[in-house]
């Protein structure tokens, strides 16, 4: 019951927080996993069979971030999207946050920053392994189902969205998707931040492909990745230039939207009802009586008041 009532108070807490800055800067902290090195090396192809952004009249672009959350790099994110009043989807890495380590209790912290500041904290497996390969089968809903509970042991919720990593699509994986209800997030513009690691690179490459972009798409970035973090704040003030000298000459200008249409348009429970319900399955399934000892729960006048 213990558990019950702080995971009570820390959902009510997530809901009724404003955004804000933390109360306590976070410490930077180099990642020393060793499935780190092989992730941010190892290349990422266009996926396919994944949900893109939908075609839009106006010039819009979605924001995400992988592989994260990384102590030093993240937070500056944060406090840039902050800064310019947007919302991002962080599709993260259960290893990083996983353990009893001080580096994963602050990890876990940074998701909790995320979602009270308004953004939507994403599935991307526990190791980032390529779930296509001859393993995939064995681990693929294992790798996915632990990153989502390791994410909701650290938000109070489960995860809305998910991503595979490198964008993997195969048959195999698609089955397991569907087995699990699951349908994942692409992207339609990657600057390859993983790959390039070049502020100048990265940021000449979204210049490029923002001032040809027509419709609506999702931008494949790294929260991981220093040079990406010093190239966003010129991008998101290049694109304020450009937008200005657009309405100026009557063009349409770029909007970033926030990620609302990945979301179900009317979900049968809302994320923390289901969390709710299922810790309450939980704790009753452990509970030290039989649920046949347990006092019977008081009768409720029908609705509108008791009759006579």
């Amino acid at each position: 019951m213990v558990r019950l009532l702080a995971v009570l108070n820390l959902l009510l807490g997530l809901g009724l927080s404003s955004p804000g800055r933390a109360d306590e800067p976070i410490p930077a902290v180099a990642p020393s996993h060793p499935v780190a090195a092989a992730v941010e090396a190892a290349p990422e192809p266009s996926p396919k069979g994944h949900t893109r952004a939908p075609v839009a009249r106006s010039r819009e672009i979605l924001l995400t971030f992988d592989d994260g959350p990384r102590l030093d790099t993240t937070p500056q994110v944060l406090d840039l999207l902050d800064a310019h009043g947007l919302k991002a989807v962080f599709f993260v890495n259960g290893w990083r946050f996983q353990g009893k380590s001080e580096g994963a209790n602050k990890a876990r912290a940074l998701l909790r920053e995320m979602l009270r500041r308004g953004h939507v904290v994403g599935n991307h497996t526990v190791h980032h392994f390529f779930l296509c390969g001859k393993k995939g089968p064995k681990i693929a809903a294992q790798e996915i189902e632990e990153n989502a509970t390791l994410i909701e042991e650290a938000i109070g919720m489960r995860p809305p969205l998910f991503r595979t990593p490198y964008g993997a699509h195969c048959k195999t994986l698609t089955a397991t998707l569907e087995g699990l209800g699951i349908k994942p997030i692409g992207w339609d513009i990657d600057p390859q931040d993983w790959r390039l690691r070049d502020t100048e690179k990265v940021l000449a490459y979204m210049q490029q492909a923002l001032s040809r972009h027509k419709g609506r798409a999702i931008v494949l970035f790294h929260d991981v990745q220093p040079a990406t973090v010093a190239a966003l704040p010129r991008l998101l003030d290049w694109i304020d230039e450009q937008n200005a000298a657009d309405r100026a000459a009557g063009r349409q200008e770029l909007k970033i939207i926030d990620y609302r249409f990945l979301l179900p348009d009317h979900p049968v429970v809302p994320p923390v009802i289901d969390a709710l319900g299922r810790l309450l399955v939980e704790t009753l399934s452990t509970w030290p009586a039989p649920l046949s000892l347990l006092p019977p729960l008081p009768l409720l006048p029908p609705f509108g008041g008791a009759h006579a």
